[in-house]
């Protein structure tokens, strides 16, 4: 289990530098693994036309856009985006797991909370989420530009990224999609914190040889159900990111005017199922992401306690 412990089981407590070393380590190993499907749940996301049909988009299910992304861009594409993804996940899991390692311990210190584990683990969730979204969200902008150009590109790297935002956008590109972020990334990540105590403290009764398997298994499962539960905030996110950035190659790209009206937009002019493009790359994503991230940061954690 992560979050506080009056009684650690498997050695001494960490410091708050020490969860946050656990944090950063966890988000770089596991960017590093799942960022090709980062890349096709972005694409999945930012494409307007129906995935079927007449008048179906580029990209029509999973293998076809694999095969076609290698095709056009070659399997470098796949990393497009990994130096702002890397630098994104090192900041996010850094500040997440120290947020809500600290908020999980000045909760459990309040009279009457101590007995309300479920709900303390989702209000530290909560808070750690939307600290660790904000301060990562210019990475966040910047990555799903750098993934979502295709040829020729808009921005040659992260730098000309930086500079163009800066020059045409300010300070406020730098934070398009926050609104529904931090909609989306509240409940997500209390829901992902207090599935995965859930599921783990049961891993423990049953499989207590197997730590790290459950880790894997508790991650990916709270990663997965949240993911499934929130999906339409994150792709909106995404489509906002997007705003007066000029695609090519990819079909059409609306301009919203705030998260309702996208979510109005999208569902005008794509039906209610536009609002669940790419679910299924992005729950694996999700599954993936979650089950390594919790995994890294256990063994992180148990690394460092034993030092």
């Amino acid at each position: 289990m992560v979050g506080f412990n009056p009684e650690p089981i498997n050695g001494r407590e960490l410091s708050a530098y020490e969860y946050s070393e656990a944090g950063l380590a966890s988000g770089i190993a596991t960017r590093a693994l799942i960022q090709p499907l980062d890349v096709l749940k972005i694409r999945f996301q930012l494409q307007e036309e129906p995935m079927k049909g007449r008048k179906r988009g580029k990209y029509t299910g999973l293998f076809q856009s694999i095969r076609l992304i290698i095709k056009e861009e070659g399997v470098t594409a796949f990393w497009k985006g990994h130096i702002p993804a890397q630098g994104l996940s090192a900041v996010y899991g850094l500040v997440q797991f120290t947020t809500f390692e600290f908020m999980s311990r000045e909760l459990s210190i309040i009279p009457g909370l101590k007995d309300y584990r479920k709900s303390t683990d989702f209000a530290a969730g909560a808070v750690a989420g939307c600290a660790a979204m904000t301060a990562a969200m210019p990475l966040d902008v910047i990555r799903t530009r750098l993934v979502a150009q295709g040829e020729p590109r808009v921005y040659r790297n992260m730098f000309h990224a930086i500079t163009k935002i800066w020059k045409y956008e300010k300070i406020p590109g730098y934070f398009r999609g926050i609104v529904p972020s931090l909609a989306q990334i509240a409940p997500f990540t209390g829901l992902q914190f207090l599935i995965y105590n859930y599921i783990s403290k049961i891993w423990n009764q049953y499989f207590m040889q197997y730590e790290s398997t459950g880790a894997l298994v508790s991650g990916a499962a709270a990663g997965t159900i949240s993911k499934m539960i929130l999906y339409p905030l994150d792709l909106v996110r995404h489509r906002l990111q997007v705003n007066a950035f000029v695609r090519r190659g990819f079909g059409s790209t609306s301009k919203h005017k705030g998260m309702f009206r996208a979510i109005v937009g999208i569902v005008q002019k794509e039906s209610l199922f536009g609002l669940f493009k790419g679910l299924g790359p992005s729950l694996i994503k999700a599954g993936a992401n979650s089950g390594f991230s919790f995994l890294f940061y256990e063994l992180a954690c148990d690394i460092i306690r034993h030092t």
